[in-house]
């Protein structure tokens, strides 16, 4: 039988170090020899405690204080300035920040106080516009003015309305006051041009409201004029109104107010003013015309047709 053999791990022992110094301290090897600087030590603290709760520490905070006030004064005086500096400089960035925002809601401000005047003056003259289709003609239709042609060769108004608002060629178009501008000479589905009194193709029959004296409306240059028979009397300030013999507008539009007797230059060519059988007056639109291109708003009136003549029984 074979003899058994047990091998077994080497254990390796290894030496540590000692975690306590092997050279204890002087305190412990000669307590003796420090035993003095330990009683100074002593009786101090027992001297620090009565001198505090007989006198306490306030005259050496004083004294601290006057050490130490040289120090702060020193460094406050450099430090104020530079303090007040920064100080200054977040109050202007801050002003600026505000400034900028109170300029802001300033404009916002002015943005819709001049919102809230223009609807303010457009409701006036809407007012006056219902007051007046409501006087003149209920069926009448407010139409909004998008451009105002003003030129020697045409004078006219474009109106944001057309065939879709019920709108057609021929009806007479009022502004402010009633007063008579012209009328619709041109019409698509959503806009209308409107010729206005003032175009140089433009001639009405009217007549004196006071005395119902006929004469023909016409215009130089933009003015207004009115060619009267020499014998009919008219005074200044008369009002000038469309005539019953007019073909384009209804009786009784106000045109305007005689202002006076039209000067020689000033006299229409297509009429007898040279023989002397007419009389020129100066006409003066009650909503003055170098104002028609500020209107905003006008009233359409229902087209007009002129009565046909009657036929003769005995024919």
């Amino acid at each position: 039988m074979a003899k058994r053999v047990e091998k077994f791990p080497q254990v390796v022992y290894r030496k540590h170090t000692q975690t306590l110094s092997p050279h204890p301290s002087p305190w412990v090897r000669k307590p003796g020899r420090h035993l003095p600087e330990f009683a100074f030590f002593v009786i101090l603290s027992f001297v620090a405690m009565a001198v505090d709760v007989q006198y306490g520490f306030g005259w050496l905070n004083g004294l601290a204080g006057k050490l130490a006030a040289p120090v702060v004064y020193s460094v406050d005086r450099i430090l104020f300035p530079l303090a007040r500096s920064v100080a200054f400089v977040r109050e202007t960035w801050d002003a600026k920040k505000e400034n900028a925002a109170l300029r802001e809601e300033l404009d916002r401000a002015r943005r819709d106080l001049h919102y809230y005047e223009s609807e303010f003056h457009k409701n006036l003259r809407y007012r006056e516009l219902l007051n007046l289709k409501a006087e003149v003609a209920p069926e009448a239709v407010a139409a909004q003015v998008l451009r105002y042609q003003d030129s020697a060769a045409q004078r006219a108004i474009v109106l944001r309305a057309g065939e879709a608002e019920g709108l057609e060629v021929g009806q007479p178009v009022l502004g402010e006051s009633g007063q008579l501008l012209g009328r619709i000479s041109r019409i698509d589905r959503r806009f209308s041009t409107v010729v206005l009194l003032t175009d140089p193709s433009c001639r009405a029959g009217v007549a004196v409201e006071s005395t119902q004296a006929q004469g023909i409306l016409y215009n130089r240059n933009g003015q207004l004029f009115v060619s009267v028979d020499r014998a009919e009397e008219v005074r200044e300030g008369d009002r000038l109104v469309t005539s019953h013999l007019s073909d384009l507008f209804p009786e009784g539009l106000l045109v305007g107010r005689i202002v006076g007797p039209a000067g020689d230059k000033e006299t229409d060519p297509l009429v007898a003013a040279h023989l002397g059988l007419m009389k020129s007056y100066r006409v003066e639109p009650v909503f003055p015309n170098e104002k028609w291109g500020s209107a905003r708003e006008v009233l359409c009136l229902p087209a007009y047709r002129s009565r046909p003549v009657a036929p003769d029984k005995g024919s």
